[in-house]
């Protein structure tokens, strides 16, 4: 299992988890992405980081 090594002090990083919303200018994130990125999050990160970070919705989706 991977585990990133991540200063608690780093506000901007720890902020900086995006996930797309379910329509452009919706605060509600799409399921899949967010259940994606929880999963990334928990796989790579310590419990104790893991509770430090904010997930927060785009204000429109993001093309891949």
């Amino acid at each position: 299992m991977a585990r990133f090594n991540v200063s608690k002090d780093d506000t901007e990083w720890l902020n900086g988890w995006w996930v797309n919303p379910v329509q452009d200018g919706s605060p509600e994130p799409d399921p899949q992405d967010l259940k994606e990125t929880q999963a990334y999050i928990q796989k790579n990160y310590t419990p104790e980081i893991q509770e430090l970070i904010k997930i927060q919705v785009r204000p429109t989706k993001e093309v891949d």
